[in-house]
């Protein structure tokens, strides 16, 4: 009669030898005698036994997870692009037999991530946000833990994956300059994030190379409250500005439902655009100009990079993804 739910440890029982013999025969891999490989192999084909994923992970030194790091988000505004980048993180993982942990951190508490390390609980990671000083890369560096970042640290030789922020943000302004908009305003957010700050450096770029001087008056960074956009947004009105250029959707429907209670006529009186769009700009009598990235994919490159390191093959460094300029109405 063939036990149920046979063990690695029981076959290595039954035939008196020790469980790594039996891995080492299992995975072809170590060093081990040829009658004693042949010993194990035929007693597994005889007894018809499949490893277990336990034992599939002994053999293989692996343990079948990896981990996604998650940014505790402050609005539900921010929920969509994390979501959407797990799931087509999970839809990879699944198709190649690992299962995806989920891990919450603000980037700075590294407590979760050395847990995963200290107890073995993964093969590698997925950074979802990227910081100036990130010192969760800086964690698995130092303890050699296969990862990839969604997004771009400075001065990193780490596997990072990435929409084009920078080149997308810099044609979305050059395209503004080209309409004659001359005083384009910049609303940013949380500038210790490597996402805001190269959207910014899209924006400068662009004024640079075109020969104009940035006017610091029309630039306003680090808004972390609703409060803060809206009284930015009755301060350029007063300067009487072209065009304001959001960091992302959520500053962007902020200025818009602002503009709305002041009365304010999009494109008429004032353009708008946005560094980010989602579903959250299309509920509008007019419709926003904005870049589009394909989040899903993002997700799916992360994830193959990362399957792709645990298994010891070469990565690029910088994987940068494609993205799309919609121009709407707001900017007519």
């Amino acid at each position: 009669m063939i036990r149920k739910n046979v063990t690695i440890h029981d076959v290595a029982k039954d035939l008196g030898v020790s469980p790594s013999t039996v891995s080492r025969a299992i995975s072809g891999k170590g060093r081990i005698g040829s009658e004693t490989r042949e010993k194990i192999l035929n007693y597994i084909e005889e007894h018809n036994y499949h490893p277990n994923a336990a034992a599939q992970s002994l053999a293989n030194s692996r343990t079948g997870n990896i981990a996604m790091v998650l940014p505790e988000v402050k609005t539900l505004a921010e929920m969509p692009f994390f979501q959407h980048c797990m799931y087509a993180v999970g839809e990879i993982a699944q198709l190649n037999d690992y299962d995806l942990l989920v891990v919450n951190g603000d980037g700075t508490d590294t407590s979760s991530l050395e847990r995963l390390i200290r107890n073995q609980k993964v093969d590698g990671m997925i950074l979802s946000r990227t910081y100036c000083d990130d010192v969760y890369s800086k964690l698995l560096q130092e303890n050699g833990m296969p990862f990839v970042c969604i997004g771009q640290i400075p001065d990193s030789d780490c596997v990072q994956v990435d929409h084009d922020n920078l080149a997308a943000c810099r044609e979305l302004t050059e395209i503004l300059l080209s309409k004659g908009l001359n005083n384009i305003a910049y609303l940013g957010s949380g500038m210790g994030q490597m996402v805001n700050r190269i959207r910014y450096q899209g924006y400068e770029t662009a004024h640079m190379e075109s020969g104009r001087v940035l006017d610091a008056n029309l630039i306003y960074l680090n808004l972390d409250s609703r409060c803060k956009i809206e009284q930015a947004v009755d301060e350029l009105l007063k300067k009487k500005v072209d065009c304001i250029l959001c960091q992302d959707d959520i500053i962007c429907d902020v200025v818009v439902h602002k503009l709305e209670e002041k009365n304010v006529s999009v494109p008429e009186d004032i353009k708008i655009a946005s560094c980010h769009y989602s579903k959250l700009l299309e509920h509008y009598p007019i419709g926003i100009t904005s870049l589009r990235f394909n989040v899903e994919e993002l997700g799916r490159a992360a994830c193959r990079a990362l399957l792709e390191l645990i298994e010891g093959k070469k990565v690029s460094r910088k994987i940068l993804l494609d993205y799309e300029v919609r121009l709407k109405e707001s900017t007519k």
